[in-house]
C-alpha cells in the first residue's frame, strides 16, 4: 500500500515548482513539532523555522497540504526524522488544483491556524533561563487533530489515493502520534 501511495504522489507536480521570490511565505518548524510539523503563513518565533515563498494564490493551499498527514507520512519516509530539510520538501507534491480546490483549503487552514493558536500553551521560564526569555508558545497540534483529518480527507483523493489508503495515511503512526497529548 505505501508504495501505491508513493506512486501516486510522485504523479504530481513537485512543490518547488511553485516557488516565487515574490510570493507569499509558508514557515515551517525544522526541529521539533515531534509527531506533527508545524507549519504556518506567518512567523511564530522560533529560531528554527524558515519561511519557503510561494506564488500567492496557492500559499495558503499549499501550507494547508504541508500541514496534513499525508505530508507527515511522506516526512517519515524520507527525513532523518529528527530535521525537516527544504530538499525534502521541495521533494513532496502538490496534486491539480482546480479554483474550487483552492478556495476550499484557503477557507480551512485559517480554521486549522486559528485551531492550532487556540490549543497552543503558553510557557514561562524560570528566572535562571539561560535563553533570555520569559515565555515561549509550544504548539500541541496533536490537538488540532479533527482538522487534520478533514484536510486528509479533501486533499488524498486529489492525489488519487482510495479511501483505504487514505485512512491508512490519517491512522498512521496513531499511537504514537497522539500519545504526547
Amino acid at each position: 500500500m505505501e508504495k501505491d501511495i508513493l506512486t501516486k504522489i510522485f504523479k504530481n507536480t513537485p512543490i518547488k515548482t511553485f516557488y516565487d521570490d515574490k510570493g507569499e511565505p509558508i514557515y515551517y518548524r525544522t526541529t521539533g513539532g515531534r509527531y506533527f510539523k508545524i507549519v504556518t503563513n506567518y512567523p511564530t518565533g522560533s529560531t528554527k523555522e524558515k519561511p519557503l515563498y510561494f506564488q500567492k494564490r496557492l500559499t495558503n493551499a499549499i501550507g494547508c497540504i504541508l500541514s496534513s498527514s499525508l505530508a507527515f507520512w511522506f516526512y517519515q519516509i524520507y527525513s532523518n526524522n529528527l530535521d525537516w530539510k527544504t530538499y525534502e520538501i521541495e521533494n513532496f507534491t502538490i496534486p491539480q488544483l482546480s479554483t474550487k480546490d483552492i478556495e476550499y483549503l484557503d477557507k480551512l487552514y485559517p480554521r486549522y491556524l486559528a485551531d492550532i493558536e487556540a490549543k497552543a500553551n503558553i510557557r514561562t521560564t524560570s528566572g535562571e533561563s539561560t535563553y533570555n526569555i520569559d515565555s515561549f508558545k509550544e504548539y500541541k497540534i496533536v490537538r488540532s487533530k479533527a482538522i487534520i483529518d478533514e484536510i486528509d480527507d479533501y486533499i488524498c483523493p486529489l492525489y488519487g489515493l482510495t479511501q483505504e489508503e487514505t485512512d491508512f495515511i490519517k491512522n498512521y503512526e496513531l499511537e504514537f502520534r497522539l500519545a504526547g497529548e
